[in-house]
């Protein structure tokens, strides 16, 4: 009697640790995918906020620097392949768009969009 009280005490032990285990993974991923989701939503916060300064040269590169910095932080964070390569492409963009305010250029008229759009994949790829 003493051993199936044991042998149930253990089955049911057993039992609760992996649940536990389990619970605690669930929650995990749910959790770095809603933090996947912000920063979605952060740089879309961003690129909004570029836009507003975008004939500022200062201003437009103090954004974009902290926005690579986003980037690059998020990429090291994120287990996703999708997620890291929406999040480079997005870096790929950040660098360009960061060269040609440095170089005086005038950034081309669809940069905004694309970066608008490169964050709003980073959200997609965090859901799928």
């Amino acid at each position: 009697m003493f051993r199936a009280h044991r042998a149930v005490r253990t089955s049911v032990a057993a039992v609760a640790i992996a649940a536990a285990l389990f619970t605690a993974t669930a929650c995990s991923e749910a959790q770095k995918a809603i933090d996947c989701v912000k920063l979605g939503q952060q740089l879309a916060n961003d690129v909004s906020s570029l836009q507003n300064v975008i004939n500022d040269p200062d201003a437009a590169s103090d954004a974009l620097q902290h926005m690579s910095k986003t980037l690059t932080n998020a990429a090291s964070d994120i287990d996703s392949q999708d997620v890291k390569n929406a999040i480079n492409d997005m870096i790929g963009q950040v660098d360009t768009l960061s060269r040609q305010i440095a170089n005086k250029e005038t950034p081309s008229p669809d940069v905004l969009g694309l970066l608008s759009s490169s964050a709003k994949a980073i959200g997609s790829a965090c859901t799928s």
